[in-house]
């Protein structure tokens, strides 16, 4: 597969699952990185790289839930060419909950699981302050207390001007978006930081959303807990898809 929108560190046709991994808002997928050499042999890892980062920096960032998914469906042949699972990462999760359900309206196969991390379940309205619509010192204030954005990233002010439009985008998308109730055959598996701002109604939520029982991993962390237990994180991926 060879695109802009998968990157796959460690090309390994002899798997026999793909793990896409949808990072959060702002994010890309060197978040991912470590994984690479953790993910049990049979795991292909698959990084799912949106326009207006990466390689993609210069492209426009997509600002609403309903193109992301029309892009990943440019490729619903690959995705679904293998068995596979789903792993997001705040409104990673909730992106892949989005396409999972567009793929199974399509009749396709579906994720043997999907690992939903640091987010609200996608049908609750978030309980926060929109972010997305900040003043530009506001919004640079907020990303610093967010604690996601490396430091000197934000420091770097030429920088941030090229990314502003592309945390914009995705922060609308994290703001705003509201999914319809629709219940997976696929099992889901929640990841969640007990010091994370997200109300506990929200994370248990998540079980309306499988037909399957929905599995709890609490971690100790605020919502970026994935940089402090990410070797732990994959552990369990691994062993939940031996």
């Amino acid at each position: 597969m060879n695109n802009k929108l998968f990157i796959i560190p460690k090309p390994n046709p002899n798997a026999t699952l793909r793990l896409f991994c949808f990072p959060y808002a702002g994010g890309s997928s060197t978040i991912f990185t470590p994984w690479i050499e953790q993910a049990n042999t049979h795991i292909e890892l698959v990084f799912v790289q949106l326009p207006g980062r990466g390689a993609r920096l210069m492209e426009p960032a997509i600002d609403n839930m309903p193109e992301v998914i029309e892009e990943l469906l440019l490729y619903k042949d690959f995705i679904t060419s293998k068995p596979y699972a789903f792993f997001g990462h705040s409104l990673g999760s909730r992106i892949s909950y989005a396409l999972a359900c567009e793929l199974h309206t399509l009749g396709l196969p579906l994720p043997s699981k999907v690992f939903a991390s640091a987010s609200r379940a996608p049908h609750c309205t978030s309980n926060k302050k929109y972010l997305h619509d900040l003043p530009h010192d506001a919004f640079i204030a907020k990303l610093r207390d967010l604690n996601g954005t490396p430091k000197e990233v934000l420091d770097n002010a030429e920088l941030m001007e090229l990314l502003i439009p592309l945390l914009r985008a995705d922060f609308k998308i994290a703001d705003t978006y509201v999914a319809e109730q629709h219940a997976l055959p696929t099992p889901i598996h929640v990841f969640h930081g007990v010091e994370d701002e997200i109300l506990d109604e929200h994370i248990l939520a998540w079980q309306a959303l499988t037909a399957q029982p929905c599995t709890y991993k609490y971690f100790d962390g605020g919502h970026f807990f994935i940089h402090q237990y990410g070797e732990e994180m994959i552990n369990i991926i691994n062993q939940q898809l031996t």
